[in-house]
């Protein structure tokens, strides 16, 4: 009785193993953010917008921030929209490099700035308030 009790456990261990093994996927994929908070980071991924948990996340090659390319590795099932991001890589943009002569600055122009769209004020504003959270903490 005894055997075929431990028979019984080992296939049951077993077959609770392969199930949970076979729903956790690792991989990674390439996104922009759409949003990004203490807890979740929205990313477009090919025409849709998957939920990543970052709180247990590293963030490697910068801050990121709305509007930004990234790669995340992740665990979970993209076709359910949520995943546990565990690495999230800032894909960085090429700098732009302005060559000015000294004899071509006018000291008295006006300084001239693209102003910020509505979507980019949001952006910095979560993370001013994300930035204070933390420095509270």
């Amino acid at each position: 009785m005894k055997k075929l009790f431990a028979f019984l456990f080992a296939v049951f261990a077993l077959a609770v193993i392969t199930v949970s093994c076979s729903k956790i996927v690792k991989d990674k994929v390439t996104g922009l953010v759409d949003e990004i908070n203490d807890s979740v980071l929205v990313a477009r991924i090919d025409g849709s917008k998957v939920n990543f948990d970052i709180r247990e996340a590293s963030f490697t090659n910068g801050a990121v921030m709305y509007g930004d390319s990234v790669i995340i590795h992740y665990i979970g099932d993209l076709s359910k929209k949520r995943a546990l991001a565990e690495t999230v890589y800032l894909i960085e943009r090429p700098g732009v490099i302005v060559e000015i002569k000294e004899n071509e600055i006018d000291s008295t122009a006006e300084l001239q700035t693209r102003p910020a769209s509505p979507d980019q004020v949001k952006a910095i504003d979560k993370l001013i308030e994300a930035a204070k959270k933390q420095e509270k903490n």
